[in-house]
């Protein structure tokens, strides 16, 4: 029986730090709660990825892959740039989303969670902080985004 337990507990151990050494910790989704946070200390490289999945890439203005994990920034909408209503919206979204990158590029990221943890689309919802700088609501000062009040509106 103490053999079973030693064994079993050995088990858990490794794969455990196996886990924790693959990344897993860092790129599951975070528990529901505003204090939860994850923070990246390195500067990150991102690249544009429109379509499909990506691996730290810029999806739009509210939306980027991060270390293999699709993220919705949960305060924002931005214009869109996929499926726009007018040409003004394009350009705008296509300005948010350059500016997003530039942030992102700029410092270390942390996400926080909010009291959901993703949207109907399957995307993590999370507050993202660049050097502890919020960047909703650095784009939404510039004028490249506006607060998120729940559901599509349109930009035109």
């Amino acid at each position: 029986m103490r053999l079973t337990i030693f064994f079993a507990t050995l088990f858990v151990a490794i794969a455990l730090t196996q886990a924790y050494f693959s990344g897993w910790f860092t790129t599951q989704p975070t528990q529901i709660g505003f204090m939860d946070s994850q923070q990246v200390s390195e500067r990150i490289d991102f690249n544009r990825c429109h379509i499909g999945g990506g691996y730290n890439c810029v999806v739009d203005g509210d939306t980027i892959w991060m270390n293999g994990q699709k993220i919705r920034i949960a305060d924002i909408d931005t214009p869109e740039t996929h499926d726009y209503g007018c040409q003004s919206e394009k350009d705008l979204g296509d300005r948010a989303t350059n500016r997003l990158e530039e942030i992102l590029e700029s410092g270390s990221i942390t996400l926080q969670s909010i009291n959901r943890d993703k949207d109907q689309y399957g995307r993590l919802l999370r507050i993202v902080m660049v050097n502890g700088q919020s960047v909703g609501q650095t784009l939404v000062g510039e004028g490249l985004a506006r607060w998120y009040e729940g559901g599509r509106r349109p930009w035109c």
